[in-house]
């Protein structure tokens, strides 16, 4: 069993009026059965209301299955007792890092998880330091998070999911509300910890460059698994992907309209460099 598989998921969200009678249910997640191995770097793609973020928040507990199940590094989700442990081997890391960080300083608020944990003070402190340097936030230990960019701002709630020691993390569109550079910074610092440390990487998003390294790659649409693949896979059906209404880099865009026109390609360009080299420039 991989650190992440879900077995039929399905999680419903049910509306009531204001005398709590249930006006309508909606399907977030339809029947979804994965399998993530330890040390990968996965993406999940999906346009807003596809049921990815409502998959995610089943991934750390947040939420419980409506039907099926879910095992975190073995442990049903479901099972109370687990649930500290759950929670522990899957960090989960959100839009906005302003709804993470509580620390008046970076290196105090990196420290609170494990604090929380009951780690020894100095261990603490091994752990502040290893973890601000593996996303390059080390010289910013005294700072204050208000100073900080919003790139840094994520950075550092990911140094605090980290010195907790999680085999998985969990990041739940970390870049939607930065600004291009900071989308690189915070996707730099995902593909170390992913390649240097160990860590399994989930990554859900709907920025298609953030994707072109993963391992592995899912789209969601309506609930449900609507493709996967490798993002070499993923990319080469252009036309599938605006079908589910998202959009696809722009040089595999480029990459497509050359092909149609008679431009001998391969199928999945991911990169300018690989189209450069692909027409011989």
């Amino acid at each position: 069993m991989g650190i992440i598989k879900t077995e039929d998921l399905t999680f419903e969200y049910i509306r009531r009026d204001e005398e709590g009678n249930v006006e309508g249910i909606t399907t977030a997640v339809d029947a979804v059965s994965l399998d993530i191995k330890q040390g990968q770097f996965i993406a999940i793609l999906g346009h807003n209301g596809s049921g990815k973020s409502t998959l995610a928040k089943h991934m750390n507990a947040i939420l419980y299955p409506t039907e099926g199940t879910i095992w975190v590094d073995g442990m049903d989700t479901t099972e109370e007792e687990a649930l500290w442990n759950i929670r522990q081997t899957a960090g989960m890391v959100f839009q906005n890092p302003d709804n993470q960080i509580i620390g008046q300083v970076v290196e105090e608020d990196v420290g609170f998880g494990p604090e929380n944990m009951g780690v020894p003070t100095k261990e603490i402190w091994e752990r502040v330091e290893e973890s601000l340097r593996a996303v390059g936030m080390y010289e910013f230990r005294k700072h204050s998070p208000n100073k900080l960019s919003g790139g840094q701002k994520q950075r550092v709630s990911i140094a605090g999911v980290l010195a907790m020691h999680p085999k998985c993390i969990v990041l739940d569109e970390p870049t939607a509300m930065l600004d291009p550079n900071g989308r690189k910074e915070v996707i730099r610092a995902i593909r170390g910890l992913n390649q240097v440390e160990g860590v399994t990487v989930i990554l859900i998003t709907h920025y298609m460059e953030e994707i072109i390294h993963a391992d592995k790659v899912f789209v969601m649409d309506n609930g449900k698994i609507a493709m996967e693949g490798t993002p070499r896979e993923i990319f080469s059906q252009v036309e599938r992907l605006k079908e589910l209404r998202l959009d696809v880099p722009q040089v595999t865009l480029l990459a497509h309209e050359l092909k149609k026109r008679g431009v001998r390609l391969p199928n999945g360009i991911l990169t300018t460099e690989e189209l450069v080299a692909a027409l011989g420039l």
